[in-house]
């Protein structure tokens, strides 16, 4: 898991970070893996699997992979699911993004999550008693998530026998 410092710093892949090739699952896997894993417990082995990217397709959260090879899009739309999953279940995450994607494209609407993310990871974990970050955000929804994640996080690490939280 992430340290407090970690969580408070971190930073999301933006649209343009992700791959602008395709990528077979195997690397989709690892890619994911790499930015999410930090958030889950350390015991467990494995938070990103080509079991749950294929159960996913087969139960149309995320679209079918061209010629096996995922795209920008899914790679995007992956992360978010396994930000959130913890969080919130699948048909209320789908539900967010069919809202949040109504009068906006999916590119856009993904930046914003991660700004939001972002920035209430900050809020959380904010150091010495002061509130350095406020969410900006006018979308309620993407706010409610952001900070349902962010919270979520914060008492995971509280609950960890290994955190003071005094450290706060």
């Amino acid at each position: 898991m992430f340290s407090y410092e970690e969580i408070a710093n971190y930073h999301c892949p933006r649209w343009n970070d992700w791959p602008d090739l395709g990528l077979y699952m195997d690397q989709v896997t690892r890619l994911l893996e790499e930015y999410v894993a930090g958030f889950s417990p350390a015991d467990l082995s494995k938070h990103v699997t080509s079991t749950m990217i294929n159960n996913y397709v087969k139960r149309k959260i995320v679209m079918p992979s061209k010629n096996k090879l995922y795209n920008r899009e899914h790679l995007a739309h992956l992360y978010i699911l396994f930000l959130l999953k913890p969080v919130l279940s699948l048909s209320e995450i789908c539900d967010a993004l069919t809202q949040l994607t109504k009068d906006s494209t999916f590119p856009a609407v993904y930046d914003r999550f991660c700004n939001a993310i972002e920035q209430a990871l900050a809020q959380a974990f904010y150091k010495n008693g002061e509130q350095k970050v406020k969410i900006g955000e006018t979308d309620e929804i993407m706010v409610a998530l952001s900070l349902a994640f962010a919270y979520s996080m914060l008492t995971k690490l509280y609950l960890n026998k290994n955190i003071i939280l005094s450290d706060k």
